[in-house]
């Protein structure tokens, strides 16, 4: 059995489903098997589950790497909170609004918040935590804070972020950054607090054994809505295959698998999959400066040379979307006001002839592993589309490490396989990386995309969605990328649980239970 959590902005109403990432990382031992409560006919109140790599830390002031996230959204609390469906919520904060700019705002906090130790959460520890991040731009939290000038207290629940120029997304930025008690960390000190760390979410550390497991159980004196999951255990498994059988040995409640999985899951009978389109697009990026994809035509050729609908079918056996933009329907700035690079291989041929390309081999570049599943399969696919309407391509494919530096340091050559998948679950992340001049994914330095990229984080609204159906739009007319499909994150599960998957991967059990 399949189920598939809606998305708010999903082409046609419709979800298809792709296998999620599959991450190198730990592999963790299990414990018991957490099957449903016994005798009472009470349903189960605790969940197992896997996650794809071991956390690296468990403080929250140095930690910033997703997979952390998943333990922290339970244990200490954010601003706001980012739901399955992508909307903003409160959180620790009741409200926020900013100045006309958008160079100033203030948040007002929940009253009455204590951490599990009794300590109180005020403005002071949200400026704390912020500030201590400030303070080191070489941490793995400072990206998301690196539009803050200085964050100040207004009074014991308004706190102040003052920016370094408008930022109409800010507030989803808070959604990442957790706080923690600033008397108690700083009597701690950081490795301690990471050994035990306190903070005021809905559940507490039970127990913390890297590379095994990450148990938590639920804080009865939480300040908000009590869960119906009284006790969680985090355990990271790296491997797709074993994260799998977990799920049908009753080992674990739900993993993330891959697409080769999903099958096998589906007809166990004792187990079911999850599925949500994710925050991430598959594409082609190209460097638009190098040999023949300096012109136009020779980039239109190469969109239209791409079936994307056959890959999605056939390759990825209908679990994906094609994609039409450089956003997820799941994210911030999504439209479908968007004309979609077609399918098309007449007119491809037609504009080679036309810009005379000559048969020169291009360069792709791709990963053999990691990142994007079946990403050597998806690459080999792409060749045989180009080659069928002449374009010769030189394969090159390397390792996902050695990929993502080529990406950083802006090496490629010619084309290249990526994904980007942005964390707060808005635009402007991706916006900035694609187009605005020091991104890494930008190699044709286009003011009119850094304009436009730019403008966006100054308004809000209507009038910020029209700039991002714009850019979007612009971006497919100069090909700068070929937007490929969107993967779905899924996940196996045994048959009684009632959860949704966010479109992040991410785990969030607050809302969870068992049938």
């Amino acid at each position: 059995m399949t189920r598939s959590a809606s998305r708010r902005a999903l082409a046609g109403g419709s979800l298809l489903t792709l296998g999620a990432l599959v991450l190198a990382g730990c592999a963790g031992g299990f414990d018991e098997p957490s099957g449903s409560a016994s005798g009472s006919g009470s349903a189960q109140t605790a969940i197992t589950a896997a996650l794809p790599t071991d956390p690296t830390s468990m403080d929250p002031i140095r930690s910033g790497a997703l997979v952390v996230l998943s333990v922290f959204f339970h244990t200490h609390d954010q601003l706001v909170k980012i739901t399955a469906e992508g909307e903003m919520e409160p959180k620790l904060a009741t409200e926020w609004s900013a100045n006309a700019d958008l160079t100033q705002w203030e948040f007002t906090l929940q009253p009455d918040v204590t951490a599990s130790n009794g300590e109180e959460i005020t403005a002071d520890d949200v400026v704390f935590s912020y500030e201590t991040i400030l303070g080191d731009p070489t941490g793995e939290n400072y990206a998301y804070l690196s539009s803050v000038e200085r964050v100040e207290k207004v009074d014991d629940l308004t706190v102040r972020f003052v920016l370094k120029q408008p930022f109409s997304a800010f507030p989803r930025n808070t959604s990442l950054i957790s706080i923690v008690p600033a008397d108690t960390y700083q009597e701690m000190g950081p490795d301690a607090y990471a050994r035990e760390p306190i903070g005021s979410g809905p559940y507490v550390f039970e127990r913390i054994t890297p590379g095994v497991t990450y148990d938590l159980v639920r804080n009865e004196d939480y300040w908000g809505e009590a869960p119906a999951i009284e006790t969680i255990s985090l355990q990271p498994v790296s491997s797709a295959e074993s994260r799998a059988s977990g799920v049908l040995s009753g080992d674990l409640d739900v993993a993330q698998i891959g697409p080769t999985q999903v099958s096998s899951i589906e007809s166990a009978g004792n187990a079911q999959v999850f599925s949500a389109l994710s925050n991430g697009v598959v594409f082609l990026g190209a460097n638009s400066t190098a040999g023949a994809l300096q012109d136009v035509r020779i980039r239109e050729a190469i969109g239209h040379a791409i079936d994307t609908d056959a890959i999605v079918e056939s390759l990825l056996a209908g679990l994906a979307e094609p994609a039409k933009a450089m956003l997820a329907p799941a994210v911030e700035g999504y439209t479908d006001d968007v004309e979609a690079i077609e399918y098309d291989p007449e007119a491809a041929r037609a504009l080679l002839a036309e810009a005379g390309y000559d048969g020169t081999p291009i360069p792709f570049d791709y990963a053999t592993d990691g990142r994007i599943p079946l990403s050597s399969e998806v690459a080999q696919s792409i060749q045989g589309y180009l080659e069928t309407v002449g374009i010769a391509v030189e394969m090159r494919g390397a390792d996902q490490q050695s990929h993502t530096l080529k990406v950083r340091g802006k090496e490629m050559q010619g084309i290249y396989l990526n994904t980007w998948a942005p964390s707060t679950l808005d635009g402007d992340l991706p916006l900035t990386d694609f187009y605005e001049p020091a991104g890494n994914n930008n190699y044709a330095q286009d003011p009119m995309t850094t304009q436009l990229a730019e403008r966006q984080r100054g308004v809000e609204g209507t009038e910020r969605e029209d700039l991002f159906a714009e850019l979007l739009d612009y971006s497919n007319t100069q090909v700068y990328f070929v937007p490929l499909y969107v993967p779905a994150n899924n996940f196996a599960a045994g048959s009684s649980l009632q959860w949704t998957p966010r479109a992040d991967g991410l785990y969030d059990f607050t809302e969870t239970s068992f049938e």
